[in-house]
């Protein structure tokens, strides 16, 4: 159904721009198969019936207006794509609600393909208004330029998560002589070409097959999530069946007392036994008295700690504290095991040759007839592994977003020492501001992203020599709106820093900023503190347009644009550790390494 509305919008932008003299025939054609499918989804989707019936009944609304009403190309390329934006909304709120870790790297990953074809679908239909149009229309420029944006970072996205077997059919699609043509195609008109020589019907068609080609990509790709599910449903199914089979045994051997009492004991005894065993196979197992002094351990809890059973029994259980554990924790577990209660946690541990392993804890208090605690027998699973795979995610995750601001800048000549200072100069305001440690990360990691939007600006306004004129300066000034959609839609906490940074950091103390004008305490403290340390970089450094400032010509413009330009508090912290600020700044400047830092 979305591939054929994002070909009904395509056709209209052409219908519109040529003045309805070209696509009628295939946009009323498209329409019946595009209402064929949409039916075919109202009743697959019946629980939210009432929902995208009501989206239907606007659909049919709005092309009635198309045929009869002076709808401009910008008008109905917008209602198109908010329409199917709309529809997709489903695909993020999917991914959100599923635990398996490898169907929901598959969905994101489908998703981002999703996103990517929506992209190259909005960039068929503005380009095929200007071509219909015959000239450049800003307004379908703007809408490519920034649908091109969101392809590439889909695009990236896609590619940086997805198996290699589909990362290779990917690679084969876009390395096809069609898609590299019109990948020239849209580089052409992103750069604002005065020459329009292409045939729109001819266009269509070639961006057509592209999206067609990713389409069938996202069927394979719809299939082999398809076929994980039945696989996982199916053995979910077993243990389902298992786990009560197990129990219907376990009733029907219930029922035998009697005579065969001492039979079925002893019987229990053995299976209680052979679950001992299961568990001690399994998992890190240990027990203590109601002091705290081991009592058991199994066979690898002595291999994981390397301490012998001679060393461990009769020892507290703080052998085995890892020093990075603060007492708060033992005092909470403590005090919820002696209330009777299990308790459940990540801990760290030491071993006896003074390595760690990190655990996942359950300590249950065993009670006698009484109700009293008799002893205390704690179960553990070995995570040491999962710990270090997440947190090389992580550092892998920063390091991406680095390199992805190193690319913005690179755009307008800047080198990676900028982005890198930027983020060490936030890193410092953010600290003698107040922020808590994760903000401080986020501010840090995320910061590099300032400028990612230019990647969306020409080339002719991102490196002019020159002065800008007033359009060129509208142009440029778009980056933050544009670095600002990039991240907007992420649910994670680290995008959606980007995302303010990249949207707040021109804005002004007074109001005078771009692009919303926002003033004082309503400009995010990120954007108040990356805006200080953009501009301290850039005035300091050579660029197209400029020479770099001296030092007392920067420190006197910081001083005067206090209250105006930059947040008052925030510009008294700077000069405050000016000593430190330098330090940075001569740490990484343009002829060191990054290998100095440790």
């Amino acid at each position: 159904m979305i591939n054929d509305l994002q070909q009904e919008r395509g056709l209209s932008s052409g219908f519109i721009g040529s003045n309805h003299k070209k696509f009628k025939e295939q946009l009323l054609s498209k329409r019946i198969e595009t209402d064929k499918s949409f039916n075919q989804f109202l009743e697959t989707y019946r629980t939210h019936y009432g929902i995208y019936k009501s989206l239907q009944n606007n659909l049919s609304n709005f092309r009635k207006k198309l045929l009869n009403s002076p709808i401009t190309t910008e008008q109905s390329f917008d209602f198109y794509t908010n329409f199917i934006r709309t529809i997709q909304a489903s695909y993020l709120q999917i991914t959100t609600n599923i635990n398996d870790i490898y169907l929901n790297a598959k969905l994101q990953s489908f998703t981002n393909l999703s996103f990517m074809k929506e992209a190259l679908g909005q960039i068929r239909a503005t380009i095929n208004g200007i071509l219909t149009k015959k000239y450049l229309d800003n307004a379908l420029v703007y809408r490519t330029i920034h649908a091109k944006g969101v392809y590439d970072i889909s695009k990236h996205r896609f590619q940086s998560i997805t198996t290699t077997h589909f990362y290779e059919k990917m690679q084969k699609i876009l390395y096809s002589k069609n898609y590299q043509t019109v990948q020239e195609i849209i580089n052409k008109y992103v750069h604002n070409t005065n020459k329009i020589t292409e045939d729109p019907h001819l266009w269509f068609q070639q961006s057509t097959d592209a999206i067609n080609d990713l389409y069938n990509l996202e069927q394979i790709y719809l299939t082999a999530i398809d076929r994980y599910i039945d696989k996982k449903s199916h053995k979910i199914k077993l243990e389902l069946f298992l786990t009560i089979l197990f129990f219907i045994v376990i009733i029907f051997f219930s029922t035998f007392i009697g005579f065969k009492l001492k039979r079925d004991i002893m019987h229990n005894i053995s299976l209680l036994n052979e679950y001992k065993n299961a568990v001690d196979r399994s998992s890190i197992v240990s027990k203590t008295d109601k002091s705290g002094r081991i009592t058991y351990a199994n066979d690898k809890f002595c291999a994981i700690s390397g301490f012998t059973r001679e060393e461990l029994l009769g020892k507290p259980h703080n052998i085995v504290r890892h020093t990075d554990m603060p007492k708060a924790a033992f005092r909470d577990m403590w005090s919820t095991i002696l209330a009777k209660k299990p308790w459940f946690g990540i801990v760290k541990n030491r071993t006896k040759n003074g390595g760690e392993y990190i655990v996942e804890a359950t300590i249950n208090p065993i009670l006698n007839h009484d109700g009293e605690i008799e002893e205390f027998i704690a179960i553990r699973n070995d995570i040491t592994r999962v710990v270090k795979l997440h947190e090389d995610l992580e550092h892998t995750q920063e390091d991406l977003i680095y390199r992805m601001g190193e690319i913005g800048e690179t755009r307008s000549k800047e080198t990676g020492f900028h982005v890198k200072r930027v983020a060490k100069y936030s890193e410092l305001l953010a600290k003698y501001y107040g922020l808590d440690e994760q903000e401080i990360k986020y501010l840090r990691t995320a910061s590099p992203m300032h400028d990612i939007g230019k990647v969306g600006i020409p080339d002719s306004v991102l490196n002019k020599p020159g002065k800008l004129t007033q359009e060129e300066w509208k142009i440029m000034q778009t980056h933050a709106n544009i670095g600002f959609e990039l991240f907007r839609d992420s649910e994670k906490q680290l995008l959606q820093t980007a995302a303010t940074i990249a949207h707040q950091h021109h804005e002004k103390w007074d109001g005078s900023g771009y692009p919303r004008g926002l003033s004082g305490q309503d400009i995010h403290i990120y954007g108040r503190i990356t805006a200080i340390a953009d501009v301290f970089d850039a005035l300091g450094s050579d660029r197209c347009y400029k020479k770099a400032w001296d030092d007392e010509r920067i420190f006197q413009l910081l001083k005067e644009e206090r209250g105006k330009h930059f947040d008052p508090d925030l510009i008294d912290i700077f000069f405050n550790h000016l000593d430190e600020f330098l330090q940075i700044r001569n740490f990484y400047n343009e002829t060191s390494s990054f290998m100095q830092e440790s």
